[in-house]
């Protein structure tokens, strides 16, 4: 079948979009003790839950782009635990157990992702493609109507060009 080859290539490169920066970029300095007990603001106390979540966001993100999908969910549920704000977290946990064809988890986190931040491009890109994956061509069909809008110009029309060749049941527009 021809989605099984394009689909993983198409999900890993979507999640390129939500790594790069956590993965490149220099960790953020450290406070020392001294400086981080004398710190009096609310949410002082949620830092160390954040650079846990931030860490581990990292790693799993790695454990992603390995493709070693299996390892990289624990990490991504453990960040969704401590950060139950992460977009980002859910999206590529969905992108994890697509890959590993766990359809109907997929879906769950790719929606609590759109839930959070309706930007991510990979979760509607893997809302599409799992629900197509199950026969559900309609649930398809809705969230490739709700992705169109958020693609630029050059996205628009690969993406478009892609899904019409890999999704043959979908309508698209101008087709």
């Amino acid at each position: 079948m021809n989605q099984a080859r394009w689909l993983p290539a198409i999900l890993l490169a979507g999640a390129t979009m939500l790594l790069p920066g956590r993965l490149t970029a220099a960790p953020p300095a450290r406070a020392s003790a001294p400086e981080v007990a004398n710190l009096e603001t609310p949410g002082a106390s949620l830092a160390p839950a954040t650079d846990e979540a931030d860490s581990l966001f990292t790693i799993a993100g790695q454990l992603y782009a390995q493709r070693r999908f299996r390892e990289a969910i624990p990490l991504f549920l453990r960040v969704t635990e401590i950060d139950s704000r992460n977009g980002n977290a859910y999206a590529l946990l969905g992108g994890s157990y697509f890959q590993l064809g766990d359809y109907a988890e997929a879906i769950g986190a790719f929606e609590r992702a759109i839930q959070l931040d309706e930007g991510i491009k990979l979760a509607y890109l893997g809302l599409v493609a799992a629900n197509y994956m199950t026969e559900r061509a309609a649930d398809a069909q809705h969230w490739l109507l709700k992705l169109i809008p958020i693609l630029s110009g050059e996205e628009r029309d690969r993406y478009l060009a892609t899904l019409s060749s890999q999704f043959p049941g979908l309508e698209l527009p101008g087709s």
